[in-house]
């Protein structure tokens, strides 16, 4: 095998605006390219220019569109052609084996799965989280594509049990951890820290039903009055923007001017917030992973079992906060960890075992490679019926969104 003629395609949900989908892009990008340093890339994304501005991933093709999106019936040779001039797919990672937003989640990443069945690809998970999956029929397609896949590699044991409760072999399945532990995080940021006039106490937060923003508004109004400065750091852009200026509102004036929110230029810049701050106080879990890899004191405020295992895996079960129950009590521990300032955290020892298991996702990449894949004419068959239920589905939804669009319109 020549390293040099590797072709490797990456799909994930990459270039939709989100800090941790992006940190998770460029983990597979470099954890690949580490094991195959010759091999050429191309990587599926909804904005080209955004992944590669925001990611700084220059040296592979971009391939734009996911299904079933208007971008995605526009270029669809191309994406048959990436996927047969690929040597390997590489899928994830991320939460993308789920139908609670959009039962066309599964699909858009198993698409190029079912084509790389056609033309006898090589295919592997890397890091993924899966659940919950509500339609049989997607368990089905779950079912056929993983249970041919070289390797599947999921990011918890909820992710394996429903891969197993959806049909696929349990000896297919790996858990590791998610991608992003595996970046050398301090290699992207500045070794010193940008000087403050005050503490600064940094929120990577979302709107979500449960939350108490009340809650959170009395912790940063306690943090305010004993001199710290609250950074909002936007991870999904326009979302967390219009979140954030409407807590803002929540505040007592004398208060709204020692808050900034900061939406991030890129993923170094992101990650340089997190370096800056004093403390993180974060919903996002690659806020949460950002703040262990570099040393920043932060609690977790789970939202989503990902966050909650992050911190259990580190065994920092201590340092989560319900979000339904903040409380001002809160602010005073964070203000006692503002006055330690403490260098040796903790949980160094236990973040360098989930470094590794994350790198673990890619040492397989040799292995997979130097076993050619070659798929049965039955497997082939299902795969090609696939393929046509999943495209007959896809143009369903685009013949239906004229519709929709009127039907917001007249209903507004």
């Amino acid at each position: 095998m020549k390293q040099s003629t590797d072709n490797i395609l990456l799909t994930g949900f990459f270039g939709a605006g989100n800090v941790g989908d992006e940190a998770v892009s460029l983990a597979v990008y470099e954890g690949v390219k580490e094991q195959l340093p010759g091999a050429k890339f191309s990587i599926v994304t909804r904005s080209p220019a955004y992944t590669r501005n925001f990611t700084g991933i220059t040296a592979a093709k971009a391939v734009k569109g996911f299904y079933p999106s208007q971008d995605f019936w526009l270029r669809m040779s191309s994406h048959i052609r990436s996927v047969k001039k690929s040597d390997l797919i590489v899928i994830g990672g991320g939460g993308i084996l789920q139908d609670v937003h959009s039962w066309t989640t599964i699909p858009a990443f198993l698409i190029p799965a079912c084509i790389g069945i056609l033309y006898n690809r090589n295919i592997i998970t890397v890091g993924i989280g899966v659940g919950p999956v509500k339609n049989r029929w997607l368990k089905e397609l779950i079912c056929f594509t993983c249970n041919r896949m070289a390797k599947v590699q999921v990011r918890d044991e909820k992710s394996k049990k429903v891969l197993i409760e959806c049909g696929v072999q349990a000896d297919k399945i790996t858990v590791t951890a998610d991608v992003v532990p595996s970046l050398d995080v301090k290699q992207h940021v500045s070794a010193r820290q940008v000087p403050a006039q005050a503490p600064v106490v940094a929120l990577a937060f979302r709107k979500w039903p449960d939350l108490d923003e009340d809650g959170l508004v009395a912790i940063c109004s306690r943090l305010i009055e004993s001199g710290v400065h609250i950074r909002m750091l936007g991870y999904e852009s326009s979302q967390d923007k219009k979140f954030y200026e409407q807590l803002i509102l929540k505040f007592e004036p004398r208060h709204q001017g020692k808050i900034s929110i900061h939406l991030p230029a890129d993923l170094k810049d992101a990650m340089q917030e997190v370096k800056n701050a004093d403390f993180l106080f974060s919903m996002r879990l690659h806020g949460c992973v950002f703040a262990a890899a570099i040393g920043t004191g932060f609690y977790a405020v789970p939202y989503d079992h990902k966050v909650t295992e992050f911190m259990r895996r580190l065994s920092l079960e201590d340092r989560m906060i319900p979000m339904d129950a903040l409380s001002v009590e809160f602010a005073d521990k964070i203000l006692e960890e503002l006055k330690v300032k403490d260098t040796g955290r903790t949980w160094a020892g236990a973040f360098d075992i989930q470094q590794q298991l994350s790198r673990n996702n890619f040492t397989v990449v040799k292995e997979v490679l130097d076993n050619k894949a070659n798929y049965s004419r039955k497997d082939k068959l299902a795969a090609l019926g696939w393929i046509g239920k999943l495209l007959m589905k896809g143009f369903g939804v685009q013949l239906q969104r004229p519709f929709r669009f009127v039907l917001r319109k007249i209903t507004k």
